[in-house]
């Protein structure tokens, strides 16, 4: 330990913080307060800061209670390679609105200040808002600044879409915040943001695309660092989880809503030029799969080529296709007369002519570094210009690759995460309005305003599946909603693997974007019998029916930073047992998933929260909450639960390929599971806004209303007891305008625009005694 007396603070070196981006190695320290001098405070409706002087610290407590939220322990400012601890604060001034003061800095290395270096770093506090403080520290000479803070047990769940702290808790988490390696059972899992909501009330939200590092819970402390000579950040009061979400959004800003067909299903060969059986070209196979898929009865949206597609090196940076699409603007044609769009593979990676012309002009990164600086703007433009020749082909959007395997300066990574989604998206957007889709691996914060998520490149194995479902959680919770993974994993097995096909089907079908890779072993019609050909069916199909509900989800998503894909915790934050639980979730509000992802496994332990649940997949097996179950899981059957008071909205709201039906038209089904006493709503998005769906039990009758859902429909009771129906005031006749089963206890009610129902003698089906 080495102490500085001359101060009021112990200093200890601990963990080792690499910073990649800098290529050193920076010591982090541990600072122990010895005690407290000169308090100024800052106060808010919500929240109290109390800032000391001497020794410099402060700490935020919830005003109401007088509990301590946050307690800042250090702040080190970097200067080439020495580290310079904050000892105290002069010239500490209290404003109106805010405290400020300057930091003093002491050595804690070898190398005193240089001459006219100042000796101070700028502090600044202020409250956004009531619930939101805004930490401020500058010091122009810093090559990184770091913030350290108590640990007080509290979990730290968001920064990285990959498990770094093993299943959806960052504790033990040590970490640079920067795009992800070859990392174990899934590559590039590389969506972050640099953010996290913990378990006691905050979360914090870095503003910076700077390099950085996170290091959660270790000895004690929680801190992080960012190359920059600027560092700030925001305490996020909730105090429930959804509340630090909605917050976090409101300064990052929310993720864009996805157009209708982007819910469909998306297909994709890793090279169309491979297992051409039947065929003679790319294109052909290109279409020969979509026509597939329609023989098949299997709705999708989009197929999307990987490269290589064009002339250039590996097949890209010419900006064209290859001699084996012979005719792509046909091809495209075809798909679009198919109900299906087409997208394309892209990078931030140049060759060939992109390369060649790029290196010309001066637009790239230095050698060894392929990608171009999109930093400036003339550099920006003229890729996007670039990527508008496939626009204007009728290309509808991308899926971005790489951007963290050493195209570019590690420092300008985060950076460019943002501005490779958006100049793709701005790119489409000009042409297309907003009915375009992006989707990219590699995206750091703000990029959600641009693209949705896949989680790069996982492995074709059961243990690939199980990171996949932790990345999908966790992709949630830093607010990247819309995400999927490549159905069977990226990387093809040896031999066909059925039972893990089946299961990442059954996986996908849940998953807010769905995404299936074909290709040589691993083509549904070519490779595997006809039982796994109907899982992949039925799993599609399912996907497809549940674009209402997810849509909706989707759209909530963007309003409030609420997930689809929700860990357990965020609907029941009392539970314990829940605070790093990964293998269930929440598919919105109503829903729970418990995907089976061990080989061999035809039933499964299934946690189910607090309150009752019935079972979704045979829709009236009542269970009692905040107890295990054992849910039988034969290949094709994911276990599904529904709480109490549900509405489910389901359909077929959007054609796509959908040729099999006769005089199509958007229908949807509106499943309601009414609750014993309590009220119950869904915020159902048409497309053009919001419509609630209300159910009220009261006594002896239940009430049902929603305004013009933009389709016709039918509304689905699951409930007991009926006795007769009124839809809009008139009484309807059983059998003839509303069918009841007694025996399977399910009303089915047609509607058509606004509309409002009172069922008479209806019970809930949750009355009775849950197993």
């Amino acid at each position: 330990m080495i102490v500085l007396s001359a101060f009021p603070w112990k200093y200890r070196l601990c963990s080792i913080s690499r910073f990649s981006a800098v290529s050193i190695l920076l010591p982090v320290l541990v600072l122990t307060r010895v005690g407290w001098a000169g308090v100024e405070v800052l106060e808010s409706s919500a929240l109290r800061l109390e800032v000391s002087s001497n020794p410099y610290l402060y700490r935020v407590l919830e005003k109401s209670t007088g509990e301590v939220l946050v307690k800042q322990d250090s702040t080190v400012v970097t200067i080439n390679a020495e580290l310079y601890p904050a000892s105290h604060v002069a010239n500490l001034a209290h404003g109106a609105a805010e405290i400020t003061g300057d930091l003093m800095l002491q050595l804690a290395g070898r190398d005193a200040l240089a001459a006219g270096v100042p000796d101070h770093a700028k502090v600044a506090f202020r409250f956004v808002n009531p619930q939101v403080l805004q930490v401020d520290i500058s010091y122009t000479p810093a090559r990184a600044i770091s913030e350290e803070f108590d640990d007080n047990g509290e979990h730290y769940y968001g920064i990285w879409e990959y498990p770094f702290g093993g299943n959806i808790d960052n504790r033990g988490a040590d970490h640079d915040f920067r795009g992800m390696g070859n990392e174990r059972y899934v590559h590039h899992a590389s969506a972050r943001a640099p953010f996290y909501v913990t378990s006691r009330k905050y979360g914090v939200y870095v503003q910076s695309l700077a390099a950085g590092h996170f290091s959660i819970a270790q000895a004690g402390k929680t801190s992080f660092t960012f190359t920059d000579a600027q560092l700030k950040y925001n305490i996020i009061y909730g105090p429930k989880y959804g509340d630090v979400l909605s917050r976090y959004i409101a300064i990052a800003g929310p993720a864009f809503m996805p157009p209708l067909w982007a819910f469909g299903t998306i297909w994709w060969r890793d090279d169309e030029h491979e297992d051409l059986r039947g065929v003679s070209n790319a294109q052909e196979k290109v279409i020969a799969d979509a026509d597939r898929l329609r023989a098949l009865h299997i709705p999708a949206g989009a197929i999307w080529l990987d490269r290589p597609y064009g002339s250039g090196d590996r097949g890209w940076g010419n900006m064209d296709f290859d001699s084996s699409f012979p005719d792509p603007s046909k091809m495209i044609h075809d798909l679009n007369d198919r109900g299906m769009k087409l997208l394309l593979w892209t990078a931030n990676r140049t060759s060939s002519g992109l390369f060649q012309e790029g290196s010309t002009k001066g637009y790239l990164f230095p050698n060894p570094w392929p990608a171009a600086d999109i930093q400036r703007s003339e550099v920006y433009d003229w890729f996007k210009d670039k990527l508008s020749a496939y626009v204007r082909l009728g290309v509808r959007g991308y899926k971005i690759d790489r951007g963290e395997e050493g195209e570019m300066p590690e420092a300008a990574e985060n950076k460019l995460s943002v501005l490779f989604p958006k100049l793709s998206a701005e790119g489409l957007s000009d042409t297309f309005g907003q009915d375009y889709f992006v989707f990219s691996r590699n995206a750091t914060d703000t990029a959600r305003k641009y693209t949705a998520i896949w989680n790069g490149d996982s492995w074709s194995s059961f243990e690939g599946l199980q990171v996949s479902i932790k990345t999908g959680i966790r992709s949630g919770l830093i607010n990247f909603p819309m995400w999927g993974s490549d159905t069977g994993g990226y990387f093809a097995p040896p031999t066909q693997d059925k039972e893990l096909l089946a299961r990442w089907f059954e996986f996908s079908a849940f998953s807010p974007m769905m995404e299936v890779i074909l290709g040589p072993r691993r083509t549904l019609w070519d490779d595997y019998d006809d039982e796994l050909v109907a899982i992949a069916k039925k799993c599609a199909a399912l996907h497809h029916d549940l674009i209402p509900y997810t849509r909706s989800y989707m759209y909530e998503a963007t309003q409030t930073g609420m997930p689809i894909m929700r860990a357990l915790i965020l609907g029941y934050p009392d539970d314990d047992g829940l605070a790093d639980k990964w293998d269930e979730y929440l598919y919105g509000r109503d829903l729970l998933v418990a995907p089976v992802a061990t080989r061999n496994s035809f039933e499964r332990k299934v946690y189910l929260p607090a309150g009752l649940w019935i079972d979704y997949n045979d829709k009236h097996t009542l269970h009692q909450g905040k107890a295990t179950i054992t849910a039988k899981a034969p290949l094709g059957t994911i276990p599904l639960y529904v709480r109490e008071g549900a509405i489910v909205p389901r359909g077929d709201i959007v054609q796509l390929n959908n040729n099999w039906g006769s005089n199509w038209a958007p229908k949807l089904r509106v499943e309601i599971f009414p609750a014993r006493k309590q009220a119950s709503a869904f915020d159902y998005f048409t497309g053009n806004g919001v419509q609630r769906i209300t159910v009220q039990p009261d006594a002896g009758a239940l009430s049902i209303q929603f305004g013009d859902l933009g389709a016709d429909g039918t509304a689905v009771v699951h409930c007991k007891g009926v006795t007769g129906v009124t839809r809009n005031g008139s009484t309807l006749r059983d059998g003839t305008d509303y069918k009841y089963d007694r025996n399977g206890q399910t009303l089915e009610v047609p509607f058509n625009g606004a509309t409002t129902l009172s069922i008479k003698g209806a019970q809930s089906l949750f009355s009775v005694t849950a197993r």
